[in-house]
């Protein structure tokens, strides 16, 4: 019963989230001057992702043109909400002949469930016989169907889709920023595009301005053709050369649907600037090559400091312009330490903005000083001169400190001051990175090895105290490598060499655990092991382990491989009893 159960809350999603697929038509007798729309509808209570749907054929009529839709629907009663998706897909057609026709059934797959559309009946006849004078609307906005230069005309299926660059201007001055937009124009069903690649000529440099992720089409007449366009991209240019300079070309694939899907290699056409040299008269000596329209402002931080306290001056520069390609103002060094500025920006494209520039100015004498004047200069293409900002000279006072006076304003984090004047220096000393060094890596090798080798001794120490069984085991396999390596290799060769190798590496392994001195005998070596605390159970097991091996050396018999088995499992068992006593004493 629980599995029925469990199977039915299973199952229960699915048949709440039923699919239904309906076909219609807007007529199904029709007069040559009609227009067939036929339509699929699929609804369902979970999202549904599907691929489009192909036009079906229809016998008497001509494809051409489809659009889709999708609408999602939530209604709540009984304080439950009810969601419905709605994908809809309509496909328009002009009838050839009279006659009559059937639009086939329809396969819609979604998910791994196929759905089948009915089979509709349609009747042709002629324009007097119609008894409908239901017309369509039309295909879609800024398109007139009956437009003879659009591709889906009666007698004609092909069209025209290509790629125009526009310069935001013909004519530019060296450095000026121009806005080159590249736009798709076709008289086609382009349902996608692709940008795949952008071929670049001498003359320029450039940066992407803006590029659409979606294809919006606007209705435009072109060499007096109508057609839609949608942009493709928009690049920033700056010329560093004068004369001709050709932009650059894009080249993507159009997704065109004429009778099916086809894919078209689409490049733009080409295009030039005529690149200006900027003019000499009237060229200020300070011209950095700045070229735009600009507004320029400065500030300072105050008027009045202690000797030690640091002046923030500031220079905003707005507008349009080469930003990146000018050098900044330069302020005058006299009886103060100036930093270069730090640059905040910001700018779209490299081109447009604010630009501000902040200087750290440190006097070195008490007394009045005076700031400025700052001069910058620019070219304005727009006014075609040269344009120049002047700053009025600023008189700061520069007060007297005590020791004290130095440490002002350390934690006022609006107002930051410095502890002393900076101080300069001929030459620095060469100071050279530690983790260069030998003596670093060494040193880490070293604590690297002893943390590795006293966490294997923590481990070996956790493993003799909570599982003593385990660790004893472990214990007497190492000590079989070691020590009886000889003799185990003897029983899988089935050897009668095991038992006088058994016995010396037995014996060697007991000298090493208990520290007895290599003139022992076997004797000895049995002897003293009471001194060790060993049991006596263990011993007496030793002793006849002991006289087994010794017997067998000097017996003429030979003993069978499941004899020598069984007497190196005693032999591993004896092992496992010592190991079990821990350390060596």
């Amino acid at each position: 019963m629980k599995k029925l159960l469990f199977l039915g809350m299973l199952i229960l999603p699915i048949l709440l989230s039923a699919i239904s697929v309906t076909a219609s038509t807007n007529l199904t007798t029709l007069s040559l001057t009609d227009r067939l729309e036929y339509s699929i509808k699929i609804t369902a209570e979970e999202r549904i992702d599907i691929s489009e749907p192909a036009p079906p054929k229809i016998e008497n009529f001509s494809f051409v043109n489809m659009n889709s839709s999708s609408r999602t629907s939530t209604t709540i009663q009984n304080f439950k909400s009810h969601t419905e998706h709605v994908r809809s897909y309509t496909y328009y057609y002009i009838p050839l002949r009279t006659g009559e026709s059937i639009i086939p059934s329809q396969e819609i797959r979604i998910g791994n469930k196929t759905y089948k559309t009915q089979e509709i009946k349609l009747r042709i006849v002629d324009s007097g016989s119609s008894g409908s004078s239901q017309s369509a609307p039309p295909i879609s906005p800024g398109f007139d169907f009956d437009d003879p230069n659009l591709p889906w005309s009666a007698n004609r299926m092909t069209g025209n889709t290509t790629i125009l660059a526009f310069p935001q201007r013909q004519e530019v001055y060296k450095g000026q920023p121009t806005i080159i937009s590249y736009y798709l124009y076709t008289d086609q069903m382009v349902r996608s595009f692709n940008l795949e690649d952008e071929r670049d000529f001498p003359g320029y440099g450039k940066s992407n301005y803006e590029q659409p992720n979606t294809l919006n089409y606007e209705t435009v007449t072109h060499q007096g053709k109508r057609f839609q366009r949608a942009l493709i991209k928009r690049l920033m240019l700056l010329p560093n050369d004068t004369g001709e300079m050709q932009v650059p070309t894009l080249r993507g694939t159009a997704r065109i649907y004429e009778l099916g899907y086809r894919n078209t290699i689409v490049s733009s056409e080409p295009a030039w600037l005529n690149v200006l040299p900027l003019p000499t008269d009237g060229m200020p000596e300070s011209f950095s090559g700045a070229v735009g329209s600009f507004e320029i402002s400065d500030n300072v931080s105050a008027d009045q400091v202690s000797l030690g306290e640091a002046i923030t001056y500031s220079i905003r520069i707005a507008g349009t312009g080469n930003f990146n390609q000018f050098s900044h103002p330069e302020l005058p060094a006299n009886n103060a330490q100036v930093s270069s500025p730090m640059v905040v920006d910001r700018l779209n494209a490299g081109i447009e903005g604010t630009r501000t520039l902040y200087y750290t100015i440190i006097p070195s004498e008490k007394g009045t000083y005076t700031l400025g004047p700052v001069t910058f200069n620019w070219f304005d293409p727009e006014q075609e001169k040269y344009c120049s900002f002047q700053s009025e000279p600023r008189q700061i006072e520069v007060k007297g400190a005590n020791v004290l006076g130095y440490f002002s304003g350390l934690l006022d984090k609006d107002n930051p001051q410095t502890l002393r004047p900076m101080i300069s220096r001929d030459t620095y000393p060469d100071h050279v990175n530690i983790i260069y060094t030998f003596w670093y890596w060494l040193l880490v090798v070293i604590i690297l090895g002893a943390t590795a080798f006293s966490g294997y001794l923590a481990w070996h120490k956790a493993k003799a105290r909570n599982n003593p069984e385990d660790f004893a085991r472990m214990m007497a396999d190492k000590a079989l490598k070691k020590y009886l390596a000889e003799a185990s290799l003897a029983v899988k060769n089935l050897s009668e060499d095991f038992y006088s190798l058994a016995e010396k590496g037995l014996m060697k392994y007991l000298r090493d655990k208990y520290g007895f001195p290599n003139r022992y005998s076997t004797a000895e070596i049995l002897e003293h092991l009471r001194d060790k605390d060993v049991p006596e159970t263990t011993m007496q097991e030793t002793k006849d382990f002991i006289e087994i091996c010794e017997r067998q050396r000097f017996s003429p018999d030979k003993k069978k491989s499941s004899e020598i088995m069984e007497d190196y499992q005693k032999l591993r068992h004896i092992v496992n009893l010592y190991s079990k006593k821990g350390k060596k004493r």
